[in-house]
């Protein structure tokens, strides 16, 4: 189980709330204002039609989102096999800047844990995280140490455990203990080859979770089409729910989990290796793109087209947020480091406070305002 501090988010962010107001210009609204939201018809249920939006979240977020982290995880493995022909300091760093991209691409679809995603623990083999006990790490490196030849080809990399073929294992592969060794390792050394079967990996599940969604008899298509024999769907309100779920425990996880989890009361009890892509030092562009993939949803996706006003709250609190962690990743000071100041533990505690008036509006004002109920929080509970 996480520990977490005992401290809520909004007490220790109104004791920083005047001490941080001079860091960025333009001052600072807090994630408090929101509490004074009300809506017209909590618990009424709106005769509205859901299912053009669902298409329109369908076609214009979710599957342009996982063919895009396809696409650039290819570009991933075709630049690692490049570094593998030809080992030196210019491929290695083409290499980790396209992991960048990676990064910026998977966050964006993170929060999709539905359907296709979760099925074969799919979702675990993109990103598996936390490793509380470090098990997969120890793997990778294992596979690493003995030069296991199985994990060479996709087909029999994916039949080994899920924390050997995601994301976080290929940063270890481009940033962990010895990855410098990359630049100037024997042509098609292991550890580089390693690397580019993780790559192609990962872009084979999200092509699998792309087709899974599209074809005839796929998700997307039991989302179009509910009824009382839809196995999964049985009204266009509990997609609704699904979708507005999804988008709460993203806030969540990247507030309590991802942030709180992390920071904890203070800068000398921090944890910064508990964050996710501490070694590439991508923490804060992660969590910037897990945001923007909730306010995409109800941008681009079309959610806010239901309740304008709360989406517009919404979008104000995340992208106070996104301000914040800009600022710190701008900095360029290594996640391990930056975790352990003062100036920067106080402003990352000041990002409770937004993300905790985001979720609200989320969790709360927007399916009150719809009569929707969302039900069971996978968050939640051990």
């Amino acid at each position: 189980m996480i520990d977490t501090p005992k401290k809520s988010p909004a007490m220790l962010g109104r004791r920083l709330a005047d001490a941080i107001c001079g860091m960025l210009t333009g001052g600072i609204i807090t994630g408090i204002a929101i509490t004074g939201i009300s809506a017209n018809a909590w618990g009424q249920s709106k005769e509205t039609s859901y299912k053009p939006i669902i298409k329109q979240v369908i076609e214009n977020t979710i599957l342009p989102g996982y063919e895009n982290l396809s696409e650039i995880a290819a570009q991933q493995g075709n630049d690692i096999e490049k570094l593998c022909l030809s080992p030196n300091e210019s491929n290695l760093s083409r290499a980790r800047e396209e992991f960048r991209s990676l990064v910026s691409a998977w966050s964006r679809v993170e929060m999709y844990r539905i359907g296709p995603s979760i099925k074969d623990h799919r979702q675990e083999k993109l990103f598996f995280w936390p490793d509380r006990k470090s098990i997969g790490l120890r793997q990778v490196r294992k596979l690493i140490d003995t030069e296991e030849q199985t994990a060479l080809t996709i087909k029999t990399l994916q039949k080994k455990s899920v924390a050997v073929q995601g994301l976080l294992a290929l940063e270890y592969i481009l940033f962990g203990r010895n990855s410098e060794a990359l630049s100037t390792s024997d042509s098609k050394s292991y550890r580089c080859m390693y690397g580019a079967t993780v790559a192609q990996a990962i872009g084979a599940t999200a092509k699998t979770i792309v087709n899974d969604w599209t074809s005839p008899s796929g998700y997307a298509t039991l989302m179009l089409n509910t009824n009382t024999t839809n196995p999964i769907y049985r009204s266009d309100a509990e997609v609704m729910q699904d979708l507005l779920r999804i988008s709460s425990e993203m806030i969540q996880s990247t507030r309590d989990l991802k942030i709180q989890n992390t920071i904890r009361d203070n800068p000398e009890k921090s944890k910064p290796k508990r964050a996710p892509f501490w070694r590439s030092n991508l923490t804060l562009h992660a969590y910037q793109n897990n945001l923007k993939a909730v306010e995409t949803l109800f941008t681009i996706g079309g959610l806010g087209k239901l309740t304008p006003r709360y989406t517009k709250s919404l979008t104000f609190e995340l992208k106070q947020t996104g301000k914040f962690l800009a600022k710190l990743e701008k900095e360029n000071t290594p996640w391990e480091k930056q975790v352990k100041q003062k100036e920067a533990h106080d402003l990352l505690t000041f990002t409770l406070i937004p993300l905790q008036g985001a979720q609200y509006i989320v969790g709360e004002l927007i399916p009150q305002e719809l009569g929707l109920s969302l039900g069971f929080n996978s968050l939640d509970g051990d």
